[in-house]
């Protein structure tokens, strides 16, 4: 037996007006013995719970709800950030405008806080000192200071700040 079209009503029109009529005949017997109201207010009460049978009986099956439980969220900001940086630094490697305006900044303050970490580095004022140009070796600093430089492969780049990271 082939499954009904999820655009077709939940019941027929018959039995949907079988539906209405019961819940009617309820809602006026309850309006007009227990509430009191006249015959013709009862009537009018009923009216309004009639129609929102009908309605119901009458949706199509595309209204109803999915029951699937919610996609799981990412499991970590860090995984958003290293996505969002990849991709950043793809733009970057072909764009050389963005390289310069964006990237190079950041990674000569991320460079410059590094150099101030170690000892005797501290009044370090910008990458142009010597003594930064002699601790990040000549690849690295090049990279850091020349508004020409180009930024690296992936495999050049990861070699370069970890070597960052080693100072």
């Amino acid at each position: 037996m082939s499954e009904p079209l999820l655009t077709e009503p939940r019941l027929s029109t018959l039995r949907a007006g079988l539906l209405v009529a019961l819940f009617g005949v309820i809602t006026l017997l309850i309006c007009y013995w227990l509430l009191g109201a006249p015959w013709p207010w009862a009537a009018v009460l009923t009216a309004p719970v009639g129609a929102v049978v009908w309605l119901t009986a009458r949706t199509p099956r595309a209204t109803e709800p999915v029951w699937q439980p919610l996609p799981d969220p990412l499991s970590t900001a860090t995984e958003l950030q290293a996505s969002t940086l990849a991709g950043r630094l793809a733009e970057a490697a072909e764009d050389q405008s963005r390289f310069r305006g964006r990237v190079q900044p950041r990674l000569r303050a991320l460079a410059l806080a590094r150099l101030r970490q170690l000892p005797g580095n501290g009044d370090l004022a910008d990458l142009a000192d010597p003594r930064a140009a002699a601790l990040l070796g000549p690849e690295l600093h090049h990279l850091l200071t020349n508004p020409a430089a180009r930024l690296p492969g992936p495999a050049g780049l990861t070699d370069l700040l970890n070597r960052l990271e080693a100072l």
